[in-house]
């Protein structure tokens, strides 16, 4: 038989067929792995915690979605500028500043549980047969763990510190003050709820710095829709009741936080306005005094008219004078606004006749430095958003100096103006008696400061009733709930995932096995690296069958035969004794097992057949017959026996004869390669039917190789799961196109009960023999290699 002809080198790709039968021959692994996948879910949901989650919806009052060019002038003409990015606020109700607030203020921070033997039970509201209270501040205490025993004379205090420091035990009474490193906690009982002696309590007090950045990942916030200004806010919490209670109580807690941000503007405008009518009064009390001292010290009662006219054009003049005073003096105040940077804004309203633009400028760079403060509170300093946020500031600050700069510029041509129309009005004013003069100096001063006296109580009282009515822009419109079911874990998704990750993993290791084993596995893996036929699969032999003798009925005499069979065909073209030599890639493949059988089934017929043990290195052949090797092959190439010498009968086969390979030579190539190696074979093929050659394997020397131009025919033996691939193909390239004559391959030892598609061809002459106790040994045994 030929040689097949290669095949295109096609990229390997795996048989989906193939795949899914061998997924089919391996039920009971998934059987046994679904079983475990599901008893694996139930156990994890058991044991997990139940996540649950509530919502809440807030209205947002955001300048961007409401009004249009009215708004925006509206807002340049307002004192207290409220407007909000509804983007930046989104992130202040995650910001780690307010919920530090909110976990410190309803000591969120502190959890009780009542420990168990797996899990514990966390303890909530009026559940809790115990409160500690935390002495000091709350927010600066952290990572305590606390196992409380009740006792018949107090408590039995554990702490330990969250990172596993080895911490302290102490015995406290109710209501007793107990300090644990540099914390003070008190301990003491719930009236409400009875507690339970024989149990122990936990106590955690969490870090509210660490704990706010930790629930700020479990809170997420995000717009009911594109053109709505309502937020969504969502938060998690093993907790129902606690899960709602958090959500209001953050909810509350942002309402403050931004009813006192607008308030602000208030207190420093009442404070700056109190501040400047206090200073007045008392100039105004010293005016008055002195105007009533000069009128007693003068006895004037009143001046004549001229005076009277004068006294009016001067106080005029003093008016505009003092309001453009003013003025530069609210500019002085709002270029030192802008200059400090760290000045806690916002500024105190505008007061005088400035006109709206610088109004609206001073609202703008306050809008920037409140999104720039909102923004620091949950970005790094490094951010991108808030870099730009902050070039913001920086430009409208720039924009604001320019324009006091040239304002300055106006109101100081005015005010030179009004100073020398005030100058002309004294010098008509000398021109009065002295007396007369000097009470005219005193009342146009007293006018003066009345009337900006006045002026600022007006200011004041509209800063007072604009305080009175600031409310927050927010409204609550859903408030959070008490979730009834829990979000996670979801049982039908833990029991999908359990049991697809089980498949997985099963179908990953039988892939691995099969596809990725480098471990010859079938017949077509042969095919695909030698070329060659596979003229005979032969299974592992049975336990219990030693030497030749295998039993009438069993399944390795049919394969035996088979292989018998298959290599008349392969030596069709041939005619005389035939030279036959098997070999195989590495040692241990079964070539000296199957050369020994094959020579015994080849003596059918009264057939005369030899077996030569030439693996001069390793020789194996004469003790599996039964017999030594001390004399043989090596005796004749030396010229110390002759071939009849060599030639022994196989004790218990009829026709069957052995020439062993004799003492293990230093030199085994160069007598395999000699003159006296060729007469022997000749010999041999004059005196026998068949000459069957034991031979080393071709993959470690070349004994093989040195010999095959002798032969007719070469077996290569391979091993199901024992010969590499890698091997096979260092083989197969290394032997050029039809170096050996009528070659073919014998898949040797393949398991019984694995899966490999041919085994049930003999199944029939093996099932027979069985006892039924021993079927039901078979079964299990065949269904444990299912799995394995």
């Amino acid at each position: 038989m030929k040689q097949q002809k290669p095949p295109d080198n096609k990229p390997a790709v795996i048989d989906l067929n193939e795949l899914f039968q061998k997924i089919v021959f391996h039920w009971p692994l998934y059987l046994i792995i679904l079983l475990l996948a599901t008893g694996g879910a139930f156990l994890y949901l058991k044991y997990k915690k139940p996540l649950y989650m509530s919502s809440a919806r807030l209205y947002l009052k955001d300048e961007k979605k409401t009004g249009g060019e009215e708004a925006d002038i509206l807002k340049s003409l307002s004192l207290f500028n409220s407007g909000k990015n509804i983007e930046n606020e989104m992130e202040v109700l995650r910001s780690p500043v307010l919920l530090e607030r909110t976990i410190s203020k309803n000591a969120f921070n502190i959890r009780y549980f009542i420990k168990g033997t797996v899990r514990n039970k966390e303890l909530y509201g009026p559940q809790n047969p115990l409160q500690i209270q935390v002495l000091g501040n709350s927010a600066r205490v952290g990572n305590y763990t606390l196992d409380i025993t009740p006792e018949s004379n107090g408590f039995t205090v554990k702490s330990s510190r969250h990172r596993g420091d080895t911490g302290i035990q102490l015995l406290v009474h109710a209501g007793e003050l107990f300090t644990i490193d540099k914390d003070q906690f008190r301990l003491n009982y719930n009236p409400q709820t009875a507690i339970n002696t024989g149990a122990t309590y936990r106590i955690r007090v969490d870090s509210v710095e660490e704990m706010a950045y930790e629930t700020a990942e479990d809170i997420n916030t995000t717009l009911v829709n594109r053109d709505a200004t309502v937020v969504l806010i969502t938060y998690q919490d093993p907790v129902p009741q606690r899960t709602a209670d958090f959500l209001n109580a953050l909810l509350d807690n942002y309402n403050d936080y931004t009813l006192d941000d607008k308030n602000r503007v208030s207190y420093k405008t009442i404070d700056f306005l109190t501040g400047r009518i206090d200073s007045l009064r008392e100039e105004l009390g010293l005016l008055e005094k002195q105007e009533e001292q000069f009128k007693v010290q003068r006895g004037i009662t009143d001046i004549d008219a001229g005076s009277k006219l004068a006294l009016e054009q001067v106080k005029e003049a003093d008016l505009k004078l003092n309001e453009a005073n003013l003025q530069l003096s609210v500019f002085d105040q709002v270029e030192d606004y802008i200059s400090n940077p760290g000045s806690d804004y916002p500024f105190a309203p505008v007061i005088g006749n400035v006109d709206q633009t610088l109004t609206a400028m001073i609202n703008r760079y306050e809008e920037a430095l409140r999104e720039k403060r909102r923004l620091s509170m949950s970005l790094q300093p490094g951010s991108v958003m808030l870099q730009n946020v902050e070039g913001q500031v920086t430009d409208t600050r720039k924009t604001i100096r320019d324009y006091i700069a040239g304002y300055r510029r106006s109101a100081g041509v005015v005010q030179q103006q009004t100073q020398h129309k005030v100058n002309q009005i004294q010098g008509r004013i000398a021109s009065i008696p002295a007396y007369a003069r000097e009470y005219i100096n005193i009342k146009r001063q007293q006018t003066v400061k009345e009337n900006l006296y006045l002026h600022l109580l007006k200011k004041k009282e509209e800063a007072a009733v604009a305080y009175a009515s600031n409310v927050t822009d927010n409204k609550v419109i859903a408030p959070a709930f008490v979730p009834e079911k829990p979000v996670a874990p979801k049982k039908s998704l833990v029991f999908i995932s359990f049991i697809a990750a089980g498949l997985a993993m099963v179908s990953a290791y039988v892939y691995i096995k099969y596809f990725l084993n480098p471990r010859v596995l079938s017949k077509k893996e042969i095919e695909q690296v030698f070329h060659l036929p596979v003229i005979a699969e032969i299974f592992q032999q049975e336990e219990g069958l030693r030497g030749l003798n295998t039993g009438a009925k069993s399944v390795l005499r049919e394969q035996v035969f088979n292989l018998r069979t298959n290599l008349k065909f392969l030596l069709t073209e041939h005619t005389g004794p035939a030279t036959i030599l098997l070999t195989s890639s590495i040692s241990g493949e079964g070539k000296t097992f199957l050369s020994a059988h094959l020579a015994n089934a080849l003596t059918v017929n009264n057939k005369s057949v030899v077996l030569v043990e030439l693996d001069l290195r390793k020789p194996k052949l004469s003790r599996f017959l039964g017999l030594d090797h001390h004399t043989g092959i090596t005796n004749y190439i030396l010229g110390h026996k002759t071939v009849d010498e060599i030639i022994r009968p196989v004790p218990g086969s009829d026709g069957l004869f052995i020439v062993s390979s004799g003492p293990v030579p230093p030199n085994p190539i160069e007598l395999i390669e000699g003159q006296r190696m060729i007469a022997l074979l000749a010999a041999l093929k004059e005196r026998f039917d068949y000459v069957i050659i034991d031979t080393s394997p071709v993959g470690i020397v070349s004994d093989a190789k040195s010999i095959a131009p002798l032969v007719d025919c070469t077996l290569f033996v391979v091993r199901y799961n024992y010969s590499f691939k890698s091997k096979l193909v260092a083989v197969s390239d290394s032997l050029p196109e039809e170096f050996y004559r009528n070659a073919g391959v014998i898949f040797n030892g393949i398991e019984q009960d694995t899966f490999y598609p041919y085994y049930h061809y003999y199944q029939y002459t093996y099932e027979e023999t069985k006892p039924e106790k021993g079927k039901w040994v078979a079964f299990i045994k065949k269904t444990a290699k299912r799995i394995a």
